[in-house]
């Protein structure tokens, strides 16, 4: 018998002719899967990845040999290097050199190597994978002017990678020097006067040019990873301009302005030092009270200002009134930016009433203003801000900042009378003389003109708490032709503390122009 097959009983010859249709029919249908799949894929590749394929092949053919631009040098005033250039044969490039170090790092700031989302070309200058950009400082702000144009070779080369022709090139343009106002002696004499301080030193000229500029800690840029590896001393923070503290008493000169200004005084007007103002369960005392049981009587205007007398201040504040406070400390540049060519830069706090209100809810009292005249309260400001501040009480007017040498200086006019700015400036000169407040320079000479702060903070929390201490010197005195101003987180008094670190700093630059 048969075996069935689909339904009927076949024979062994029927069952072999089956078996071989069978077999052709799948041989028949895999070639054609097969063929189909190879149509597939040349479709593929000659429609939709035709472009692609083609730039592959020429890639495989052409290469480009790039060549780096040399970076624009940082030079200070007198055209001495900050920073420079050295080829490097193992890395193909040109390295940057900091041969100042941490002396003028917060000026100068730091390159490192761009990140993905940096490559590509921007403005006309292109960061292929490899190169370096700016980060913090001049560095940063200039990139655009020290960076330069790479330039390169295009050439066709044969499987052997050998150059069979040059297609093209140019040669690369290097970046601009760009010159600073800062004089680099004078910068390392800051920044060694304040070692081992947390704070801030700025020197300016009277047109707002930046002549040092040191924040303490700080960081080498010759050795980055060390410091970015250690965040609890804020090595890359620069105090001068990215952050902010209570002037103290150094914003007095801002409220004898604001009291001449409206009348409400003049330099003979006299108040009465009563040790301490009561209102209801508050006191605000003068510091001579609080430290020595003692009163001064009655004071003007200069007396008051070489004693920085507490309760005159407090007095004058009354009279002028927390808005008309407000108005001067924005004439004289607080609340705002410098200008100067740093990143990070801050803008501070000037109180008022509606921004308290806006901020706890509450009206603003008598107290307030009592605080505001003294620079304390909510009133902040950066190191900086307070050297615009000091050469704007001595000249008149208010310039923006600028580190760069060259370049128009940008100024404006107070509308103080003349007069006005004497009295002041003789008030600031009795300051740093024999009876002021800033001893350690009474026998400073040429004399000098200054105002000595120690200012309440936030950061105290016990009585063991130091305040900060504050200095700031118009130099010299008779016709001032720089500002030099001095903070020490957590310092101490001014008189104590900046002022010795100030008149170190004066000595050097007094020797340094004679």
């Amino acid at each position: 018998m048969g075996k069935t097959v689909w339904g009927y009983e076949a024979t062994q010859t029927d069952r072999s002719s089956w078996e071989t249709r069978l077999r052709v029919r799948l041989v028949w249908v895999a070639a054609i899967v097969w063929v189909a799949i190879i149509v597939a894929r040349a479709a593929y590749l000659q429609i939709w990845e035709s472009g692609q394929q083609g730039l592959l092949s020429q890639a495989n053919h052409i290469e480009l040999v790039r060549e780096e631009a040399e970076r624009g040098i940082i030079k200070d005033r007198r055209g001495v290097p900050l920073v420079t250039n050295e080829w490097n044969e193992e890395f193909g490039r040109y390295q940057r050199k900091y041969p100042y170090g941490s002396a003028v790092a917060m000026v100068v700031g730091y390159m490192s190597e761009v990140t993905e989302s940096e490559l590509g070309c921007r403005l006309g200058i292109c960061y292929p994978l490899g190169s370096y950009i700016g980060r913090v400082g001049v560095e940063r702000e200039m990139e655009t002017v020290l960076k330069g144009k790479d330039g390169g070779v295009l050439s066709e080369v044969d499987a052997g990678g050998k150059i069979v022709r040059e297609l093209g090139s140019n040669e690369p343009d290097r970046g601009q020097d760009v010159t600073l106002s800062i004089e680099v002696g004078l910068q390392e004499k800051m920044y060694q006067a304040m070692k081992g301080k947390t704070g801030a030193a700025v020197a300016i000229d009277m047109r707002g040019k930046v002549l040092g500029l040191v924040s303490l800690p700080t960081y080498d840029p010759k050795s980055l990873e060390k410091y970015l590896s250690d965040t609890s001393k804020e090595y890359f923070l620069n105090r001068a301009v990215s952050a902010q503290y209570p002037p103290g008493s150094i914003f007095k000169l801002v409220t004898a302005y604001a009291g001449l200004a409206t009348g409400k005084i003049t330099p003979e007007t006299k108040i009465e030092d009563t040790g301490e103002i009561r209102i209801n369960d508050y006191r605000y005392g003068n510091w001579y009270f609080d430290q020595y049981g003692r009163k001064e009587g009655e004071l003007d205007l200069e007396r008051a200002l070489a004693r920085s007398n507490d309760v005159y201040f407090y007095k004058v504040g009354e009279m002028v009134g927390v808005d008309e406070l407000t108005d001067w400390a924005h004439k004289f540049g607080l609340g705002e930016e410098t200008g100067i060519q740093l990143t990070g830069e801050i803008a501070g706090l000037v109180p008022s009433r509606l921004q308290k209100e806006r901020s706890t809810g509450e009206k603003w009292f008598l107290g307030n203003t009592y605080h505001l005249a003294i620079g304390q309260g909510d009133l902040l400001v950066t190191p900086l801000q307070a050297a615009r501040m000091t050469a704007a009480a001595v000249s008149g007017r208010v310039c923006r900042v600028s580190l760069l040498k060259e370049g128009v200086t940008e100024c404006r006019d107070l509308g103080i009378a003349t007069d006005q700015i004497e009295s002041v400036r003789e008030g600031m000169r009795q300051v740093c003389a024999p009876t002021g407040t800033a001893f350690p320079l009474f026998d400073f000479a040429p004399y000098v003109l200054c105002k000595t702060g120690t200012a309440q903070h936030a950061g105290q929390k016990s009585e063991s708490d130091l305040p900060h201490a504050w200095i700031t010197v118009a130099y010299p005195g008779e016709n001032p032709e720089m500002v030099l101003t001095v903070l020490v987180e957590a310092g101490g008094e001014g008189s104590a503390t900046a002022a010795p670190i100030a008149r170190e700093i004066l000595e050097y630059w007094r020797n340094l122009n004679k």
